[in-house]
């Protein structure tokens, strides 16, 4: 989440940002450990978690990569920011699918975008926050880390969404649950009160406004969690 300006004055709107976070949390991780993100995530969280993601994909790994292929109608040149559903509004973070598809981007480290890695691998790695941060034995957070995820930063209307938002510490917060949706129509959804973390992943873009398969599919596990209890 990035604060927005308003008459030369900081601090009086908000916004999500698409990489500012990342780039920030990143040089934090860099200057601390001396190793960069991706290093420090293979070997601090997917190392002991087993979990086959990646943030900077290695060469041996290009085999396995699934293109991303642009909505119905458009080309590699489709590009989509938060919002919206093509790069035209000043000031919002926008990727062709020409772009995430290239060498250059795999290889890439950036904290907030560059992430390789499947739905089980996804939910495994966000499954830290559903379970108190320990997971297969592996801890990873404290349960007081978890839970700071969660203590809203912000809560107004996010002036590129153009909506009422509240977010935590990387999530947007949904009730007691917290989350967010990716490029393409990818979503993870963490709810701690059922240690439930769901991770939607697609190669198939759709457009941002009739792309509804992944909030469908959060719908239906938390159905299915009220049906197991009668």
């Amino acid at each position: 989440m990035a604060h927005g300006r308003r008459r030369g004055r900081p601090g009086l709107g908000g916004c999500r940002g698409s990489l500012t976070q990342g780039f920030l949390v990143g040089e934090v991780v860099r200057r601390i450990t001396g190793r960069s993100v991706g290093e420090f995530f293979a070997a601090e969280v997917a190392g002991p978690l087993g979990a086959d993601f990646h943030i900077g994909l290695g060469a041996e790994d290009d085999p396995r990569v699934a293109l991303t292929v642009p909505p119905p109608g458009r080309d590699e040149d489709y590009a989509a920011g938060a919002g919206h559903s093509d790069a035209t509004h000043a000031g919002v973070a926008v990727l062709r699918v020409r772009d995430g598809n290239s060498l250059a981007w795999r290889r890439a480290q950036i904290p907030a975008a560059s992430g390789f890695g499947n739905a089980r691998s996804v939910a495994l790695v966000q499954s830290l926050l559903a379970c108190g941060g320990t997971v297969g034995g592996a801890r990873v957070l404290s349960p007081q880390g978890c839970a700071r995820a969660r203590e809203v930063q912000f809560d107004g209307v996010d002036r590129i969404l153009g909506m009422p938002s509240r977010y935590g510490l990387g999530y947007g917060l949904f009730g007691s649950s917290l989350g967010w949706g990716g490029w393409g129509g990818a979503l993870v959804w963490v709810d701690p009160d059922e240690r439930m973390a769901i991770a939607y992943v697609t190669n198939q873009m759709r457009e941002p406004a009739s792309d509804n398969r992944a909030v469908e599919l959060v719908m239906a596990a938390q159905e299915r969690i009220k049906g197991l209890r009668g």
